[in-house]
This record gives structure tokens, sequence and C-alpha cells, in this order.
């Protein structure tokens, strides 16, 4: 045998011992984990007996037991976990903007949100690099003087790729807190991921500003609930009425023992744990699979038999312009409407007039 020919022997051994490089279909599996977590202990400043001491601390024991479910989320193998909104348990103190940290002198609520990078989000970041997953973790981020209700997002490495501000908020929470006005689609080696705070999914237009993205699957972090209570996600309507009008999946986060899980473009429940306490809902989605007609004759007739793409392909803009007009029919009915947005008078005689503990 010559040089050449065991040369090439050694090649072609050396070849077929190496792992086959991942086909496209397999590069876009991935392990979807939502995290869901019992709630916890805070300071109520409308009760008699708050104790601002403890704002604090129980803040931290919150937000530990979050981080030990990301961890956890880790350790099953997940390439991405998202946490509930309001992470630090901090969101119902703004309400009270009559109440102070009188160490900073702020607005309480003011004082408790943090900025971005911080020991916090280091923290978070630690544990996306050591289980090499992605992690999507939504704060009250403190930005040059603004509040921001934030996603931020973790790549693999732990590096921050980019954050969601929560663009439409609640009157009371937009007493304090500021409003994003981007729709960011997220790129990650499995899929493109959007996040849609809370309140968002009440409205279709950002839905909508997600699927024209092209996002395969948008997380919901929120404080409300959708599911009737203690029941399946298959109860949750307008849950599967935004995957189903998208053809996206999408996966909601709630603190307590229901509420969380994934459903699939087509509206099934695929993962959920109802009545369970501080576990993580994972499975596993193939980004790549189409979600297809069976019916021959309604591929003849529309050309394909992809229903994302006939949905997307239909649209017809030109009529729709009336989804941007701020001043449509419907607000004349409501022209003596006045929001306590902006109206930090009327905000403080409302904290006064509903001084009772929820």
């Amino acid at each position: 045998m010559t040089w050449r020919s065991t040369l090439l022997v050694t090649f072609l051994v050396t070849a077929i011992s190496l792992p086959l490089p991942a086909s496209p279909d397999s590069v876009r599996k991935a392990r979807v984990a939502v995290i869901q977590a019992d709630g916890s202990p805070r300071q109520d400043p409308f009760k008699a007996g708050f104790d601002l001491s403890k704002v604090r601390p129980q803040s931290q024991a919150h937000l530990d037991k979050l981080l030990r479910l990301f961890e956890k989320a880790g350790e099953m193998g997940a390439d991405i976990v998202c946490g509930p909104e309001d992470m630090q348990n901090i969101g119902a103190y703004g309400l009270h903007v009559d109440v102070t940290d009188p160490a900073s002198g702020e607005i309480l609520f003011n004082s408790l949100a943090v900025a971005v990078p911080c020991p916090l989000t280091d923290r978070i970041a630690e544990i996306a690099r050591r289980h090499h997953m992605y992690v999507i973790a939504p704060l009250y981020e403190k930005d040059n003087g603004r509040i921001f209700n934030s996603a931020v997002v973790f790549d693999r490495e732990g590096r921050i790729i980019g954050r969601h501000h929560k663009t439409v908020l609640p009157i009371m929470e937009d007493w304090l807190v500021d409003p994003g006005d981007t729709y960011d689609v997220f790129e990650t080696d499995f899929a493109k991921i959007a996040v849609a705070t809370c309140w968002e999914i009440t409205f279709p237009e950002v839905m909508r500003l997600y699927g024209l993205g092209g996002a395969d699957i948008i997380f919901h972090p929120t404080m409300g609930r959708e599911n009737k209570s203690g029941q399946s996600l298959a109860t949750a309507y307008r849950y599967l009425t935004r995957a189903t009008d998208e053809r996206v999946y999408l996966a909601p986060v709630i603190l307590g023992g229901d509420g969380n899980g994934i459903i699939d473009p087509q509206g099934k429940v695929v993962a959920e744990a109802v009545g369970e306490h501080n576990v993580v809902i994972m499975a596993e989605i193939d980004f790549a699979e189409r979600f297809l007609s069976d019916s021959r004759w309604w591929n003849t007739i529309n050309g394909s038999d992809d229903d994302k793409a006939i949905h997307f392909l239909s649209r017809r803009v030109q009529t729709f312009g009336l989804l941007l007009d701020p001043h449509p029919p419907v607000l004349e009915r409501y022209r003596d409407v006045r929001l306590t947005t902006d109206d930090r008078q009327r905000q403080l005689e409302s904290v006064r007039q509903v001084n009772y503990g929820p």
C-alpha cells in the first residue's frame, strides 16, 4: 500500500468516525421551558404593620426562588427558559406613589428598579453561561431616570442580546413606568423569538407585529390570568386565538399553580402542569415543522398547502389604514373620559380613596 493509499484510508476512517453535521431540521429543534412558581410574601403599604425593612429581603427571597428554577431548567437541558413578569416581586409597590425610600429619597418603587447590567443580571448571565441556554428575565429596569417593565434576553454565553420594554401599560402601571416603543424579534440558533408582556396580549396589533416580524414563538410573562383559575390553558381562549392568528407558538408564564405552558400554532396545548408547584415546564419543539393542509384540493386551488404562507400572502394592507388612526370613530363616545395618566394629583387622590388591602 502506497503512502497515498494509507493516507486516504486513514482519512476515510477518521471521517466515518466523526459525527455527521446536524441537518437543518435538527438544528431547529429546541427544548423550550417556562417556570411555574408560587407567589411570595410582600409588604403592603395599604395595611397596618407595613414594614419597609422587609421589602428588599422579601424581594430577594422571591428572586432567589425563581433563579433556582432557572437552574433546574438548565439541569433538565433547556435551550431557553422564561420567567414570569416582575421577577423582583415589586410591581405592586408601583401603586404607592406617596411611599418613599428613606435611604434614597426616591419613591419606593423607583428605588427598587435596577440598572442593566447590574449584579442581578450578572447572576442570571452566569446561569445562562453555565447551562449554555438562552434566558428571558422580566425585570423592572432603571435607565437614565426612567423605569421600564423590561424583559432582558441572554444568549447561551450569558451576553445580553436585547431587551423588550413593555409598550402598552395598564393605567396604574404608567404612573411610574415608561412605555417602550419597539417590537423586536430576537435571533437564536434555533428560532426567532419575541416577548409580549402582560397587557400587550390584549392588543392583537402587538401580536400581529411579531407575526409579521417572523417570530416563531412569543413568550408571554404576565401578572394577568387568561385561563380559568385552576384549569388548563385550553380554557385561555385569548391565548388560543393569538397563537392561531399568527401561526406561532405561545408560551405564557405567570405566578401560581396553573396558567403556564406552551401552545402550538394550531391552538393545541403541548405542555402544562396544572396544580403543580415550583416546577419547570418543558417541551421539545421542532421549529422547522410546517403546519400543512392535508387537502389536495386546498393545495391545488391555492397553489400552496402552507396555511401560514397563504394567510400572510393574502393580506390587503391598503385597507388597514384605520389601524393607524390615533382618533378612530370609536373614541367619539369616550370624549369625556380622562385617565389618571400624567396626573399626579389625581393619582395621589386615587391611592387614598382605595386605601385597602387588595
